[in-house]
């Protein structure tokens, strides 16, 4: 099995299995949405994959990605432009 394709609520979820060309020997679950201009590669794609047990993980995956989205951006100060501790004098 290589396509898989569901409606989920209001979303097209549309699953092919094919390699990256970052990792040719490793063929990955590529999921694209309707809405979404981007394509994901969610997971590996493994033997015992089918439609059923893959739409729960497609799901959740997808989930677990608007909810990443929608967290507020972590800005972390490099280290050379930290200010030092002043120490609390009692």
């Amino acid at each position: 099995m290589d396509f898989v394709e569901f409606r989920e609520g209001e979303r097209l979820f549309t699953c092919r299995a094919a390699s990256s060309p970052a990792t040719p020997t490793t063929v990955w679950w590529w999921i694209s949405v309707t809405g979404e201009s981007q394509r994901y590669a969610a997971f590996r794609a493994e033997k015992g994959d089918t439609a059923r047990n893959l739409r729960p993980r497609i799901v959740a995956y997808y989930e677990q990605l608007l909810a990443d989205r929608a967290r507020p951006r972590e800005v972390h100060t490099p280290w050379n432009n930290r200010r030092p501790v002043k120490k609390v004098e009692e």
